[in-house]
């Protein structure tokens, strides 16, 4: 589990692999450096990149966790703004699943629909020439209802096939799960609720049936080799009117087959 907390503490590291008992505790939350570094998120990350960005801990976490990440595009940022965490555990993975909380209530400014910007990203190392590297991203786009939307590779477009969901409530606390798996086709479930909400394997938000197949059938992906979570790809808009205002996000977690949830 890549949670700023579970990680700082070193109580347990649950990941691609399973339960993975780690060393001695620390006493606080880490220090996380406001410039990119290697590792990443005071050490519990495979590295960060930090690009006109204000970049470090929250006053609290979410989920009840003691520490989270808290990003901001600085004043005047350019077009390659960005600032985010990056996990190099996974190893190629053709079934996927991952798990993190989003919290929004900061952005005051991003009411309207031009106000964009990318949260999470799944790439692989090998991919089809025409479409990327990216399996899955995930972005917010502003307005009145704000929603989360989804864009999963598939070969058939080519391009990415796009999912949305309407953001479940005002307060700006979400939980953002997805399954992916690869295929000819393949499926792609996700999940998108408010953070305190109990949510089920059994109930995702939507289903998508997406032609991604592996690179070993063809012109496919080699499954997920790296996944960053943060603040980048923003669109002008969001950098004109939401700058400095706060994304907080946390506890994430990813796994092979087992749902997630809570």
């Amino acid at each position: 589990m890549k949670s700023f907390k579970m990680k700082a503490l070193a109580v347990a590291t649950l990941g691609l692999g399973g339960l993975v008992m780690a060393g001695s505790a620390f006493a606080a939350c880490p220090t996380i450096p406001a410039t990119s570094s290697s590792p990443g998120g005071g050490g519990a990350w495979t590295s960060q990149t930090v690009t006109a960005m204000a970049f470090g801990n929250a006053s609290s976490g979410l989920n009840s966790t003691s520490c989270a990440l808290q990003i901001s595009v600085n004043n005047g940022a350019a077009s390659n703004a960005k600032g985010f965490v990056t996990d190099a555990s996974p190893q190629n993975e053709s079934h996927y699943r991952a798990r993190f909380y989003v919290n929004t209530a900061g952005l005051t400014n991003a009411t309207v629909a031009n106000r964009q910007f990318r949260i999470f990203s799944a790439l692989a190392v090998d991919a089809p020439s025409d479409i990327g590297a990216e399996m899955v991203s995930v972005s917010f786009i502003g307005g009145t209802t704000p929603s989360f939307r989804f864009f999963v590779g598939d070969t058939s477009i080519p391009g990415y096939k796009i999912a949305s969901a309407a953001a479940p409530n005002t307060g700006g606390n979400y939980r953002i799960e997805f399954d992916l798996q690869q295929g000819n086709p393949g499926t792609f479930r996700y999940w998108v609720s408010d953070a305190s909400a109990v949510t089920t394997d059994g109930t995702p938000t939507g289903t998508v049936s997406v032609t991604n197949p592996q690179a070993s059938d063809g012109s496919g992906w080699s499954g997920v080799k790296q996944a960053n979570l943060g603040l980048f790809i923003t669109s002008p808009n969001f950098r004109a009117n939401v700058a400095t205002q706060p994304l907080i996000v946390d506890e994430f977690d990813s796994r092979r087959q087992t749902f997630i949830g809570k």
